[in-house]
């Protein structure tokens, strides 16, 4: 894979599951289950929101990117470069990389929402694969950015389960 797309990919699972449980475990702790038309309606809610969120981002992060390097180069200003290839470039990767991440965050949030329509009413098969799911996603991170893997898989299920807490408690879509 790409190294660029590293992060999208991973942003976009993250995300996606983060969603999914913090609006849908009021439902799947409370009744066990979510209907299939709301596991399609959240995770295309946060996908859309995923890759609005990461384009603004991206998009603005590789400008700074450009604006410090017309700085440093003595340029008087880099609306030249944004208007040249550079600019189109910046463009097309925030885009791509958008579109990246918001497949993995519908993917993402299908994790935890069709898993919990496998056996109605049982809620440890969502919880624990978007748990598992979450910990090998801190595996992969821990791997492409040399950190401890324990610490990063702890830190990723540990997130799940106090985001599964508040949306029992927020209890959105019950």
């Amino acid at each position: 894979m790409n190294k660029k797309y590293l992060f999208p990919v991973s942003i976009g699972l993250s995300d996606g599951i983060i969603t999914a449980l913090i609006l849908a475990s009021g439902g799947i702790l409370a009744n066990g289950t979510i209907n299939l038309f709301e596991a399609f309606k959240i995770s295309f809610g946060s996908a859309f929101a995923g890759a609005f969120s990461y384009f603004i981002a991206q998009y603005a992060g590789l400008n700074e990117e450009l604006h410090r390097t017309a700085l440093q180069l003595n340029l008087k200003s880099t609306n030249y470069l944004l208007r040249g290839h550079l600019g189109i470039e910046i463009f097309t990767e925030s885009l791509l990389g958008s579109l990246t991440a918001a497949f993995f965050g519908f993917f993402g949030a299908l994790i935890p929402l069709s898993s919990s329509l496998i056996i109605k009413g049982n809620i440890v098969i969502p919880l624990s694969l978007s748990y598992f799911s979450l910990g090998i996603l801190g595996l992969f991170i821990s791997k492409t950015t040399a950190g401890r893997a324990k610490f990063w898989i702890a830190v990723m299920v540990i997130i799940g389960i106090i985001v599964t807490i508040a949306g029992y408690e927020l209890k959105l879509i019950v």
